[in-house]
């Protein structure tokens, strides 16, 4: 079958239909904007599904095949045979070349004629449109290093929160050690204070004349005794206690360790976190100036509506991915 685009007009067609979806969509609405002004919103959600179905260059590409093409058609409900869909397909298929564009899609739908499509202007103040869309361009890189900075935060929270509860388990057993060696140091000294006053107690009875002399010999005999006693339960305490006092120390250090770990993390944390809302800050202020810009632009008369319109609603697009209350907190 021969193509319906009139052989003076191909070249211009096939720039048009080249561009990538979102750029066909702006095109026709530029043209046709007294007619379709109200219709952006059902053409922003055809050109999603047109990327969406794009299986090899997503929102860069320009044409489905006939297979994503069905698809198409059969995402807007319509209940048609394989016939009929192929029927209709030819039809929209301004150009005969087995593959649809969105803008042979808008004419088949809105009933435009080609030629008034092809040479559809454009507006007069494309200066204004490249200037708003330099500025959303702009925008959507703060977005990007917003996205970067909220997973650079979240990041850093969650090792400080790990680190925290490291800090908690080890100041725990630091506790616990700290505890340890504190019974095992009473029970030393208890150990040392009876030992000694034992022999002193002895020693005052063996070197009191005013007892009896039987006395004072069994005191003697039994301060030899005491001296010879073995030593063991006494040096064990020592060994029991030395070892308490290492745990603890090596226990105390590990902690103060992991505290201060815990600390520099918790101020990494926070530091990314005042650059997470500084950077929503600015990719709201910079969506903001895009979108008066826009404003302006409208006021300037004899501009691309239909451009306009597509950024402004890329703009509120952007606006839905704002973390909610983060960019206001101080």
């Amino acid at each position: 079958m021969a193509s319906k685009i009139p052989p003076a007009l191909i070249e211009k067609w096939n720039f048009i239909s080249g561009l990538p979806y979102a750029a066909q969509c702006k095109w026709v609405m530029n043209g046709f904007w007294d007619r379709l002004e109200n219709e952006g919103e059902q053409i922003w959600t055809w050109c999603q599904t047109f990327s969406k179905l794009d299986q090899e260059k997503g929102a860069a590409g320009n044409q489905l095949d006939e297979f994503w093409s069905h698809k198409f058609l059969e995402s807007l409900g319509e209940t048609m045979t394989v016939i009929e869909m192929r029927e209709k397909f030819r039809t929209i298929d301004a150009d005969y070349n087995k593959k649809m564009s969105m803008i042979e899609y808008l004419i088949y739908k809105y009933k435009f004629p080609i030629p008034a499509v092809i040479n559809a202007p454009q507006g007069e103040n494309k200066e204004a449109i490249n200037h708003a869309q330099s500025m959303v361009d702009s925008a959507q890189r703060a977005m990007e290093e917003m996205n970067q900075k909220l997973e650079q935060s979240s990041a850093a929270a969650a090792q400080a929160k790990s680190t925290a509860d490291v800090a908690s388990k080890a100041a725990e057993v630091a506790l616990a050690a700290a505890q340890e060696d504190k019974r095992a140091l009473d029970d030393l000294r208890s150990q040392e204070d009876s030992y000694k006053k034992q022999m002193a107690d002895l020693e005052a009875i063996k070197g009191d004349m005013s007892v009896g002399v039987v006395r004072r010999n069994k005191a003697a005999n039994e301060l030899d005794q005491l001296k010879g006693k073995d030593p063991l339960p006494l040096s064990k305490a020592k060994i029991t206690q030395q070892a308490t006092l290492k745990k603890s120390e090596k226990a105390r250090a590990l902690a103060e360790e992991a505290k201060a770990k815990a600390n520099a993390d918790a101020e990494a944390a926070e530091a990314a976190e005042q650059a997470a809302r500084a950077s929503v800050q600015e990719a709201e202020r910079q969506l903001q100036a895009a979108n008066d810009e826009l404003e302006r632009a409208k006021k300037l008369g004899g501009v691309a509506n239909g451009d306009i319109w597509w950024l402004q609603r890329e703009i509120a697009e952007k606006k839905k991915y704002l973390p909610k209350g983060r960019a206001s907190r101080t």
